[in-house]
């Protein structure tokens, strides 16, 4: 997982996040390029932080059009009325789910692309941690049974495509692509990129970007 602290304002007067530790950079540029593959006219909201190493290395020089949260990533995605980005960067220290939940409900559009990482859930399988509550009410899984948690590591994308079509209401899954951290400790983090397709006759958004 990077280690990041918020430093001061970026080129593009956005908020700037070092990477002092960026870890699996290849892997991170590999899933942001294969989702820009996807659209002609990528706009990207980057939610935890923005103007930092995939800011450089991929959204500067290909992105149409791109925004970086403020402040608390939760909060200002909350205040938000809609979302009209068609590509959405979640990358946290933990859990993508609860950014993905606010996602679901205020994109504007009828395709997305989400690139994650996932520093929660098969890390919390693996050390039989407590699951977020998120997924706990989304998915009815209860961390306690030892089983679950068994075949939430070893069939990550398994339940990986459960807890996103149930987290995300109203969207199904185009494609999927999982890349699993390397390295001693590492390996628990998994990286993935998606396509989301709204469901026929699931609830759209339409107030405009960016108004609380």
């Amino acid at each position: 997982m990077s280690a990041r602290s918020v430093g001061s304002c970026g080129e593009k007067g956005g908020p700037r996040t070092i990477h002092k530790d960026n870890t699996h950079p290849g892997i991170k540029t590999a899933l942001r390029r294969w989702i820009l593959k996807e659209f002609s006219a990528p706009s990207v909201l980057d939610i935890y932080g923005g103007y930092g190493l995939m800011w450089q290395l991929v959204w500067s020089k290909h992105a149409n059009d791109y925004t970086a949260s403020t402040g608390e990533a939760l909060s200002w995605l909350g205040a938000q009325n809609a979302l009209q980005y068609n590509v959405f960067d979640i990358d946290p220290y933990s859990s993508p789910y609860e950014a993905l939940q606010i996602v679901a409900e205020k994109a504007t559009g009828d395709r997305i692309g989400i690139v994650c990482t996932d520093g929660c859930l098969r890390r919390q399988a693996h050390m039989r941690g407590r699951l977020p509550k998120i997924l706990q009410q989304c998915c009815n899984w209860d961390w306690h049974d030892k089983a679950l948690m068994a075949a939430i590591y070893y069939q990550y994308p398994r339940f990986l495509r459960f807890a996103l079509v149930r987290v995300m209401k109203g969207w199904e899954i185009e494609a999927l692509v999982v890349k699993y951290g390397k390295g001693f400790g590492k390996s628990s983090t998994v990286y993935f990129a998606a396509i989301m397709k709204r469901q026929a006759g699931a609830r759209k958004t339409e107030q405009i970007k960016g108004n609380s």
